[in-house]
């Protein structure tokens, strides 16, 4: 019975593997052709809403007590009771919170777009992230994205502040930290998934205006038919049928969770912004596209020239998928094919209203308080 299983069970897991190769040689972005043909604005979206759980100022821990259970809801937003306000006091983070942020592109040429790279310089600097809060820096306006915080004390900090569950933070794989401070909004991350882990983003700061896709929409060959780009997925295409998508404005004391392969672009409103991505593996994170997922680490070995999870200690991991040159070359191909003459898809036209919509509601709306 023993060796049946084993034998049972390398069979399958050669299978699976054999699988996953055949995807990644024929599933990846050296094989795309970019073209805005391929983002006609053909069919309908319906607009969703997040699922929110309200919790009282400072009582987050009473309905937060650990990670988001998935089994209640791959897609989850703790939003602080109306009239109750989060204020983060900038000096916590201390002197050695420096972040790699690149200058933001004054007279850019390129269009605000949720498929083509953002207006920032390709050269980035060390800029401590308290200074980009307070408009200390010099020399234009910062933005840090995919930013690795070193500082153990000050994550510490954002977290006690936040008043996040303590004893998971040593279980986590790594943060994002996402800093700026703009004179007016712009589109700060393209359209991309996660395709290895789960997220919970943390608004600390500030707000953005996101658009959220299901993994159902974001992998399925007659939707965004995503292709893996080192460790996120890139649509290759606009849907085929018509979809939903959940249009979401954050605001500070913000904790919103979602799983593997839900694609996302994000708008960052002007003023000061600080929000923290932190990343959580799971077995159900494989088991719910076990191909998708080897496919995803064999890109990131094989295509990438680095190991996804090299060191799973939060303080000393950086997995930002700018490091990667396989990453940065589809983001310059996407933005030759779609963005390159000054305009974009007629696909991206129609989700650019629905985030400048979003975007002027919010505004009216808190300017009404």
């Amino acid at each position: 019975m023993g060796k049946v299983f084993w034998v049972s069970t390398t069979a399958f897991a050669i299978g699976l593997l054999g699988i996953s190769l055949q995807t990644l040689l024929r599933k990846n972005w050296f094989h795309v052709t970019v073209s805005r043909d391929n983002f006609k604005a053909d069919y309908n979206h319906t607009i969703l809403s997040i699922p929110t759980i309200y919790y009282p100022k400072g009582k987050l821990l009473d309905v937060l007590p650990d990670w988001h259970d998935e089994r209640n809801g791959l897609f989850q937003l703790y939003r602080l009771m109306p009239g109750d306000e989060f204020k983060l006091d900038y000096d916590i983070l201390n002197d050695g919170t420096n972040v790699t942020a690149k200058k933001r592109i004054s007279d850019c040429i390129f269009p605000q777009s949720i498929m083509c790279r953002p207006c920032f310089e390709y050269e980035s600097a060390s800029v401590n992230a308290a200074d980009i809060l307070h408009d200390r820096q010099e020399g234009g306006e910062y933005s840090a994205a995919f930013a690795h915080i070193e500082s153990m004390t000050s994550i510490g900090q954002l977290w006690e502040a936040m008043q996040l569950p303590p004893h998971i933070l040593k279980t986590l794989l790594f943060e994002h930290a996402f800093v700026s401070n703009f004179k007016s909004g712009l589109m700060t991350a393209p359209m991309h998934a996660n395709s290895l882990t789960s997220s919970m983003a943390v608004q600390f700061v500030g707000k953005k205006t996101w658009i959220f896709f299901s993994s159902d929409v974001t992998r399925n060959s007659n939707m965004l038919n995503a292709f893996q780009v080192d460790s996120v997925v890139i649509p290759t295409q606009s849907p085929k049928d018509n979809y939903d998508i959940y249009v979401y404005t954050s605001q500070p004391g913000d904790v919103l969770f979602f799983a593997e392969n839900w694609g996302h672009t994000v708008y960052t409103h002007e003023g000061p912004n600080l929000m923290l991505n932190f990343r959580k593996l799971f077995f159900m994170n494989i088991l719910r596209r076990p191909v998708d997922w080897i496919h995803t680490i064999l890109t990131a070995a094989l295509l990438s020239n680095r190991k996804p999870f090299s060191n799973r200690k939060i303080k000393q991991t950086n997995m930002s998928p700018y490091s990667s040159p396989y990453f940065t070359n589809t983001l310059k191909k996407i933005q030759d094919g779609l963005c390159g003459d000054g305009d974009v898809s007629e696909w991206d036209k129609v989700m650019m209203k629905v985030i400048h919509d979003h975007v002027q509601t919010s505004t009216v709306a808190e300017h009404a308080i």
